[in-house]
């Protein structure tokens, strides 16, 4: 599958043609008001045009892991491929 839901909170235009994963932290919007205090992973299924009782399944996991950055670094190249250095260095772009 490579089309998943759209969820932008708008009419869409193209409703999958939208991200498998989409993060979200709270921060001000247009007035300067907050929309939480909240941190949001979100997970799409599949896009799929049901029948009428038709269903698919979708199975999201979250892990929240703390630990120190260098046994995490391990975790980060074993799981993802990639250094927490590397990581890092995008978000300071």
């Amino acid at each position: 599958m490579t089309d998943y839901v759209n969820s932008k909170w708008e009419i869409q235009e193209k409703p999958f043609a939208g991200d498998v994963v989409n993060s979200y932290n709270d921060g001000p919007v247009d007035g300067g008001k907050p929309l939480g205090p909240f941190y949001e992973l979100e997970t799409s299924s599949p896009a799929a045009a049901l029948a009428p009782n038709e269903t698919i399944t979708h199975i999201q996991y979250t892990f929240h892991i703390e630990g120190d950055k260098a046994k995490l670094d391990v975790i980060a190249q074993e799981t993802l491929g990639v250094s927490l250095k590397t990581i890092s260095q995008i978000f300071e772009k």
